[in-house]
Formats: structure tokens, sequence, C-alpha cells
């Protein structure tokens, strides 16, 4: 049995390896897409302690930050929380939710501002896609774009990367809806209209696995927000200048049948081998017969070989004896029909003191000729 298994190994091991023969390509890819719609806001929510989340607006994308592992024990990662509260300069106390509209704290100041704004979006061209790969901790998430401002923006635009969960569940059962995983700003781009920058963001796998993301255990609800602050000729106020929310794919969609040609008629030929080896053993475990022998007890020099044939009719062609031993006369060859049971008695010139070897040739039914050994101790070894 074991060397069917190292047999079938070895027959799919193309296949595994053709499979895996690119570990830089994409596990999944999403395209961008388009921006929301311009009346489509960013609600923040720092939660409380008590994993309480914020009401949100309509028209909205709701993130929600979690700033109290130390604390709680929470396994839900806080180090991003707690760094984006301080780049919004706001204080979060512990039972109180805190609720950020475009990175304002005043709901109808966010809100009029985005309305006084609306008019001069879209201001940026953003095109890509996101690309998840394993690595050595897990997964990285590559995101290869292409960036156009429509017009000057600031020096200090920044444009945020933000993943998150849709259903969040930490090791005390907490649970919080749209859970920001990991943040990364992004400014790596040009600021100057119709310049447009080419580049590939990323998320290490270490950061990934440092925040406790782990595609393989939860690889559903993923999502990825690109929200870019700044301000832009003319106007003085901070804004948010755009706003995409992407699922992030973690499985593959759709696969190219090219891919898995090659594989695919490996695997089928291994499968048409194995089971013709298969249905050969089973052929001759069902066929071949079984052979015994064993010394006379009354008769002088004489070897008694007990044939028992099974599914299979057989002839038994010839019969040779190593030397020293000698047959006393020639072996005439016989049939045996199926599911039978005989005995040969083979009469020797005279016993030697080396063991007796025999040769059997015989000639199965379906299974062709096969050339049998049967080794016995001498009847002087006493």
């Amino acid at each position: 049995m074991q060397k069917i298994f190292i047999m079938i190994l070895l027959l799919l091991s193309p296949a595994i390896v053709s499979v895996a023969a690119n570990p830089s390509d994409a596990v999944a890819t999403t395209s961008l897409g388009g921006p929301e719609s311009t009346d489509t806001t960013l609600v923040e929510c720092f939660v409380s302690i008590n994993a309480e989340s914020c009401v949100s607006t309509p028209n909205s994308i709701l993130l929600n930050w979690w700033q109290w592992s130390d604390e709680t024990k929470s396994n839900w990662p806080d180090d991003d929380a707690k760094a984006r509260a301080g780049e919004l300069l706001i204080d979060t106390p512990p039972n109180q939710s805190t609720r950020i509209i475009n990175e304002e704290t005043e709901i109808d100041l966010a809100l009029s501002n985005r309305d006084n704004f609306t008019a001069k979006l879209p201001v940026i061209q953003l095109t890509g896609e996101l690309a998840l790969h394993n690595d050595v901790d897990g997964h990285r998430i590559e995101m290869p774009v292409a960036m156009t401002p429509l017009v000057n923006l600031s020096d200090s635009t920044i444009l945020y990367i933000y993943l998150s969960q849709a259903t969040a569940t930490d090791d005390h059962s907490r649970k919080l809806s749209n859970l920001v995983y990991e943040m990364k700003p992004e400014i790596g781009f040009s600021n100057q209209a119709n310049n447009t920058t080419e580049t590939t963001w990323l998320i290490a796998d270490s950061h990934l696995a440092a925040a406790g993301v782990d595609f393989e255990e939860s690889p559903y609800g993923w999502s990825v927000t690109f929200a870019m602050f700044g301000k832009i000729e003319g106007y003085d106020t901070n804004q948010l200048l755009y706003l995409n929310q992407v699922e992030l794919a973690t499985q593959p969609q759709n696969v190219d049948f090219d891919q898995f040609l090659v594989p695919l008629f490996v695997i089928i030929f291994a499968i048409i081998v194995i089971v013709t080896i298969l249905s050969n053993m089973h052929k001759e475990e069902h066929g071949m017969p079984i052979i015994t022998g064993y010394w006379h007890h009354s008769k002088t020099n004489c070897l008694v070989v007990e044939f028992t044939t099974k599914q299979q009719r057989m002839e038994i062609k010839s019969l040779e004896v190593d030397a020293p031993w000698r047959l006393s006369s020639r072996f005439k060859s016989r049939f045996i029909e199926a599911n039978k049971s005989i005995t040969v008695e083979l009469k020797f010139k005279q016993s030697e003191s080396a063991e007796c070897r025999l040769h059997i040739r015989l000639d199965v039914d379906e299974l062709g000729v096969w050339t049998q050994y049967l080794a016995i101790a001498s009847n002087l070894a006493d």
C-alpha cells in the first residue's frame, strides 16, 4: 500500500508543481472601479470601551475604530485607532463613542463643507486594482494604480487606505461592524494637475499579521476604503477629495482555462494510470495462485507442492530446481481449473543440506506468464 501512495504522489506531482509554478501570481484581484457618489460622506466612529458604535448618516460609509485592547485584553488591533485619533486631535472618552464626519466633529459643518464643494468633484482620477498575494507571514495586498489630479492639490493632501471587516469578533465575543484593522497613509504621488503617478501601494504581510488579519481563517467581508483629504486651489478648508470603498476578493474568482489545461491533462492521465495499476493489482490478487510446499512425512526425498488457484485457470508450464538439488524425473506441464487445489509430489535423487529452491513457470489466464519462486528449508536441517 505504501508503494501505491508513493506512485500516486509521483504521478500527481507534475500537476501539483504546474499549479503552484508561479507563486508571484495573485490569489485574487479586484478592480478599483469608480468613486462613491459626490454626496457620500465618510463617518469614522471611535467606539466606546463597550463596543458601542455611532449612528450613521444617510449616504455615508461608516468605519469603526477600536482603542481599548490594553484595557479589555481584546485581540483587536488598536494602534492605528490611537494614531488616527491623534491625527484628528480628538479626545475619545472610554464610555462614549465619538463620531467624525469627513474629518469634522460637527455634522452640520461637515455637510455644509461637502455641499459647497460638491460642484468641484471629481478632483482626481484613480484607476488600478487590489491584488492579494501569498507571502511569508500570510498575505500581502498590492495596489498597482495610476492617479491623476484634475486640479492642483495642496502639499498636505493625504490618501488614506483603510482595511476593514464587515463583521469582526474578538476573542471575548465582542462584535463590531466595519472594524478598521489596518490604516496606511500615502503621500507618494504628484499633486500637480494632469500629472499622472503610476505606482504600487503595498500593505505588507508583516503589517497584516501584526493586525491579526488572517484571510485563510476569515476570508470574507473585507473591504479597502480609499479616502483622500486635502485642499485645492480656491478653497481654504480641508475637504474629502476622493472616497471609494472596494470589496476585497480573497478567493480566486475567474480562472483561465489555459492556466489549468496542462495540470488537468496530467491529472487525468495519472488517474488512468492509477486505475490501470489498481485494476491489475486486483486481478493479480484474485487471479494468482497460492503456492506452498512441505516435505512428505513418510516418503523419502519427496517434496509436496500445493497449488491453490483463485478466479483464473492456469497451466504449470515448467518446474526447475537450483543445484545441488536434482529431480528424479522430468516435470510434465499440467492445467489446473479455477478455484481448485491440487498437490504435486516432487521426487529428488537425494537430499541436500542446502535450501531447496524451485522456479515455477505459470501461465495464468488474463494475467500472462509468470515465474514464481518457492524456497523450502532442507529436510536435513533437523
